[in-house]
């Protein structure tokens, strides 16, 4: 935001700082990304964290192993779908090879 010479910043009221806050540390967002979307400076969010006692590098950090975390469960539980259902698939298939097999 380009503040003229001269112009106070803007004042952000205390829960507006707290959810721009929870959007780095809890969902996990990049504090870059997040202050582009609210429209405010990345060094203001920045200063919000470590008065919050996060460091923005840490939190960004954080944000993304939780991301990858995330993208990994995402993914062990769309495996474990596809074992479940070669396994049903395979089941089938031994009935049907025991059934033609009998005499």
């Amino acid at each position: 935001m380009g503040n003229k010479k001269g112009q106070a910043p803007p004042r952000y009221d205390a829960a507006f700082k707290e959810g721009a806050i929870k959007l780095v540390t809890e969902q996990g967002r990049p504090s870059r990304e997040v202050a582009a979307e609210l429209g405010i400076c990345i060094d203001t969010l920045r200063s919000w964290l470590k008065s919050a006692g996060i460091q923005a590098g840490s939190a960004d950090r954080a944000s993304q192993e939780a991301r990858r975390v995330k993208e990994l469960e995402a993914q062990v539980r769309d495996l474990r779908k596809q074992v479940q259902e070669k396994d049903e698939v395979i089941d089938v298939l031994k009935k049907s090879v025991g059934i033609l097999s009998k005499p």
